[in-house]
């Protein structure tokens, strides 16, 4: 997408990289739009391991 511009009150002006120029309303770009579904929330614990034998705060401080 290279350029996107308001047309009148309730449109949108798309321009793409291939030359292409679509006009879309609220609607159609509500369709567009991804469907998202709720994952339950998830913990991760970190153990050390032979390969990552360190806990976050046995770190080196940040410099900075």
């Amino acid at each position: 997408m290279l350029t996107a511009e308001l047309e009148s009150d309730d449109g949108l002006i798309v321009t793409l990289s291939d030359g292409t120029i679509a006009g879309y309303v609220p609607e159609e770009l509500l369709e567009l739009r991804p469907v998202r579904e709720l994952t339950p929330p998830f913990t991760t614990k970190v153990r050390p391991t032979p390969s990552n034998p360190f806990f976050p705060q046995d770190l080196p401080p940040a410099i900075g």
